[in-house]
């Protein structure tokens, strides 16, 4: 015998709810044309009966997928995977805010740099628009991208012009922060880690290279080792320039990830941190508090940065015109650069 229940349809819902079917058509769809006591009547009654609303043919009538996409892009010659903590800290945050519109979330991670995920996803309908984390090696893809491009917002660093929509910190201010605070703790040789090819690394090193001159300083180039974002080749890395034998008594890291590889070098070299070496890095994900020593970093609002990027791009969907934003930076003081004042 089959006790599976029946499909209750639109008609018989609109029976229930004694109105007629257009009313619960446009309850279902939250028009404003319904009466807020008739709507929560409606859609009480449908949660009650098990009404399912047929999503594909609704977004069809809208020509809507109620989809976001979210890009991940990652180099292949780099070590960093969908695991890094930053990644999981800014889906989380980007799925959060599409939930609480209405938008489901589908994310990408192209597997080549010849993979235009971006066009893939918009020119087939799967996505209303984009969220892209990065411009590694895309920035001109994305400029190019054309009509297209007019639903993306992208999460980086401004180095030049684009024609699409950027949000992301304040990378300069952020790396000034960082920088000024190892130098007003008496730190004079701060090993910069990080790939300044990359617009939002080249930003922090422009802000460490300002606190320096702010106090009529420079930074010697040598201390810095250009690096990808993976923990592993941080490690490598690190741990060879110790041991050439080059004198350094800071360690200012473009992410966490680096900053907190750095530390587990340093410690298996026999230095300690933060007697011997001052740590800060960037971007502080949820392990920073938790490493040892803890880290301090540059919170950079990975969780601001999802919400206004879902905003915006979701105005951008309904036709306004935005403007780029940055998100505010702010030092989070810990154990691992061994001071407490502020810059």
């Amino acid at each position: 015998m089959d006790t599976k229940p029946k499909k209750i349809t639109m008609t018989e819902l609109a029976r229930l709810a004694q109105v007629d079917v257009s009313t619960v058509s446009r309850a279902l769809n939250d028009s404003p044309l319904v009466k807020p006591k008739t709507k929560k009547e409606i859609l009480k009654i449908a949660a009650e009966t098990g009404y399912a609303v047929n999503a594909s043919a609704r977004n069809l009538r809208r020509q809507s997928s109620e989809a976001i996409g979210i890009v991940i892009p990652m180099s292949p010659d780099s070590d960093q995977t969908i695991s890094d903590p930053f990644f999981l800290d800014m889906v989380g945050a980007v799925s959060h805010a599409a939930s609480r519109n209405g938008y489901d979330l589908v994310v990408s991670i192209p597997q080549s740099e010849e993979q235009i995920a971006e066009r893939r996803l918009l020119q087939t309908g799967r996505a209303d628009g984009l969220i892209v984390i990065g411009q590694a090696g895309r920035s001109e893809r994305l400029n190019a991208l054309g009509p297209l491009g007019k639903n993306i917002v992208v999460w980086g660093g401004k180095t030049g012009r684009t024609n699409y929509t950027l949000v992301g910190s304040d990378n300069v201010e952020g790396g000034r922060t960082a920088a000024a605070h190892l130098l007003d703790l008496g730190r004079r040789s701060i090993l910069f880690l990080g790939d300044t090819e990359l617009p939002e690394v080249k930003l922090r090193y422009d802000g460490l290279e300002k606190a320096h001159l702010e106090r009529g300083l420079s930074h010697d180039p040598d201390l810095l080792l250009k690096l990808s974002f993976g923990g592993s080749t941080t490690f490598d890395s690190v741990r060879s320039f110790v041991d050439r034998g080059r004198s350094f008594d800071a360690v200012f890291g473009a992410s966490d990830v680096l900053a907190m590889a750095a530390i587990q070098a340093l410690q298996s070299q026999g230095l300690h941190v933060p007697q011997d070496v001052s740590v800060v890095g960037y971007d502080d994900i949820g392990q920073a508090a938790m490493s040892t020593p803890a880290l301090t970093t540059i919170n950079q609002n990975i969780k601001l940065g999802g919400e206004i990027m879902v905003d915006l791009l979701l105005r951008k969907i309904a036709g306004e015109k935005v403007r780029s934003k940055l998100t505010p930076t702010q030092l989070v003081i810990r154990e691992s650069c061994g001071g407490s004042g502020q810059a």
